[in-house]
């Protein structure tokens, strides 16, 4: 079951930087603390994988979360894990559709 976010952090306004595959900024935006991750990128008209309309279970959605601490992302669940791994994306990878966001982070993904 997924823990429900603190009212300190659903108070917070969220960084959000987006890198391209070559590591360059291309967006920056702010969300709310412990908002869905895949739903703000898709909100910002990015372009993200949704084969499974963000289920976590195609595997599209996958990119790095490249500068954070360890609070500023939900954890990784089994169920995120075992998706990953059957759809061959890397375990350092994360699937945005599963994860809640609560503090400033750069995500990167190599179809940016």
């Amino acid at each position: 079951m997924e823990k429900v976010p603190s009212k300190e952090i659903l108070a917070k306004l969220i960084t959000v930087t987006v890198l391209n595959k070559t590591g360059k900024k291309i967006d920056e935006f702010q969300m709310r603390g412990g908002s869905n991750l895949w739903v703000f990128i898709r909100k910002r008209g990015l372009p993200i994988g949704s084969a499974c309309s963000g289920v976590g279970v195609c595997g599209a959605c996958h990119l790095k979360v490249t500068e954070k601490n360890p609070q500023s992302i939900s954890e990784k669940n089994n169920f995120e894990k075992e998706t990953l791994a059957n759809n061959q994306k890397s375990p350092d990878e994360r699937l945005a559709c599963l994860c809640r966001v609560s503090g400033d982070i750069t995500i990167q993904a190599d179809y940016w």
